[in-house]
């Protein structure tokens, strides 16, 4: 799982592994290393929840999505799905979840389980 934060919002990619993982184990999570410490990132497929949620727990940020949003988007060639999350102070946090797509240059990045680029074999 790649995550970008930029400003108020959060962009998950999952490639085949963690749609996979998630599926299975209802859960797919990221940690790193920084020092002693770690930072971690999961996403749940929550059957319980009909909006989704997430929150801020010591280094860990925990996504909850509901079920059949999940379902529903790795079962098909829905690139990905977002939505917005009121804050405390009536500010949005922006979650984009989407499909990870192998690169289109040579990078020094293993990306053999991302899902085939759409515009592989294209030229501008």
């Amino acid at each position: 799982m790649k995550i970008r934060i930029r400003g108020n919002s959060i962009r998950y990619r999952l490639d085949k592994k963690d749609i996979d993982v998630l599926n299975e184990h209802g859960k797919v999570e990221e940690h790193t290393w920084i020092g002693a410490h770690n930072l971690h990132f999961c996403i749940r497929s929550r059957g319980n929840i009909v909006q989704p949620a997430i929150k801020l727990e010591g280094s860990g940020v925990h996504l909850s999505v509901p079920s059949p949003v999940i379902e529903k988007w790795a079962g098909t060639e829905e690139v990905g799905f977002d939505f917005d999350i009121l804050n405390p102070d009536g500010s949005a946090l922006k979650i984009l979840v989407e499909k990870d797509f192998k690169c289109l240059t040579v990078r020094d990045e293993d990306d053999s389980a991302a899902f085939e680029n759409p515009n592989a074999g294209k030229t501008c």
